[in-house]
């Protein structure tokens, strides 16, 4: 059971982080350049090692790389959005202080 959970960990892990690091690098320009950076910086570590994942020699045979890929995809951009809005609303209440 701890399997599940350390791999939902590692993810969350793979994508925050370059996420914050993106958002902190943009922090003086403005929210749409914010949320642009933190995205592509969330996917910059994740995207591209489940591709090289999903499409190595050793799969399954049933598998689908590009379904395999989209939905990995999809989840680090979800959490890159989620990062950019806890970050946001912890700047604007840090600027009303």
């Amino acid at each position: 059971m701890t399997g599940p959970i350390f791999f939902i960990i590692l993810l969350f892990a793979l994508v925050a982080f370059p996420a914050i690091a993106g958002w902190k690098l943009s922090q003086k320009q403005d929210q749409f350049v914010r949320m642009a950076s933190t995205i592509l910086a969330g996917q910059l570590i994740l995207t591209p090692g489940i591709i090289l994942i999903a499409f190595s020699e050793d799969r399954a045979g049933d598998e689908n790389p590009i379904q395999t890929m989209i939905i990995y995809a999809a989840m680090a951009l979800v959490i890159s959005i989620m990062t950019f809005a806890i970050l946001e609303i912890r700047k604007t209440r840090q600027d009303k202080s």
